[in-house]
């Protein structure tokens, strides 16, 4: 059963911004904040550090009620969505990343589902994928549905896709907010709340056009990815998120996945989300 637009709360958006990023992909991520049929009444854009010009003018351009946060620089990811965080005034706060897509109808689909769903600590759905035209999706990467079947998935991999997710962020906060821990302060959050008892879960249908290519594939190989990922596992154990028998049989598992060349771990990845759509 819907909720009226009418009656729905008010969200915040939380979106952070490196650097690099490029300028007419900025541009037409925030477009997409802008068509939404249910507007945010705030987007905080966390910088890593001061925008370059360029980025900033398009900031200035967009219709949209934006707060600004400024970081040192160089912090990474989990500090700045931490600071970004503490700014969103809205309880329900909507994740969106500076070179992806929203749907039109994304905002007021999972506002919707969060009011619906009061003890929902997090709500994601599954990511289109698309490379050069957001028409022609590339793919579409999978997450479970339902809390049991979710909370098993998350012994083994991340259960939510960060970049389409909605947060309610009083739970977020109790949980210790976002952390630094490189190339996993999603997955890294998810497990704190679960541990915590809240719940998380995914839609059925995807909310975002997420951009990738190789690039997006690189940064998940590696020997510096490896030892990230290692170091994420040893913390999990050490703070009690995974069983320390699951943190061996992962630690035994993943890090040689790192290694294998881009091409061979697309294809493992990707059968992985067909096993895991599958099984949802």
């Amino acid at each position: 059963m819907s909720v009226s637009p009418a009656a729905l709360p008010a969200y915040s958006v939380l979106l952070p911004l490196a650097p690099w990023e490029s300028p007419p992909v900025l541009r037409e991520a925030l477009a997409s904040l802008v068509a939404q049929g249910l507007p945010p009444a705030q987007v905080v854009v966390s910088c890593d550090g001061p925008p370059p010009e360029a980025l900033a003018l398009e900031l200035e351009r967009a219709e949209l009620p934006m707060d600004l946060v400024l970081g040192p620089g160089g912090e990474g990811l989990g500090p700045v969505l931490a600071r970004g965080l503490l700014a969103c005034r809205e309880e329900l706060v909507l994740r969106f990343d500076a070179d992806d897509l929203c749907l039109h109808d994304r905002a007021l689909w999972q506002v919707q589902a969060m009011v619906r769903r009061p003890e929902l600590a997090a709500l994601s759905a599954p990511l289109a994928e698309f490379q050069v035209d957001p028409q022609q999706a590339s793919g579409c990467r999978t997450v479970p549905r339902g809390a049991h079947r979710l909370r098993r998935f998350s012994r083994w991999r991340n259960p939510l896709n960060h970049p389409a997710v909605i947060l309610r962020r009083s739970r977020v906060l109790a949980a210790g907010n976002y952390r630094a821990r490189p190339g996993f302060e999603d997955y890294d959050l998810w497990l704190r709340l679960l541990r915590r008892g809240d719940s998380l879960d995914n839609l059925a249908e995807p909310v975002v056009l997420a951009r990738v290519g190789p690039a997006h594939l690189g940064r998940r190989q590696g020997w510096g990815y490896a030892r990230r990922e290692v170091a994420f596992l040893w913390a999990c154990g050490r703070e009690g998120l995974l069983p320390w028998a699951q943190v061996v049989l992962l630690l035994v598992l993943r890090p040689p996945l790192r290694m294998l060349p881009a091409a061979g771990l697309g294809w493992l990845m990707a059968a992985l989300l067909r096993r895991s759509a599958s099984r949802s």
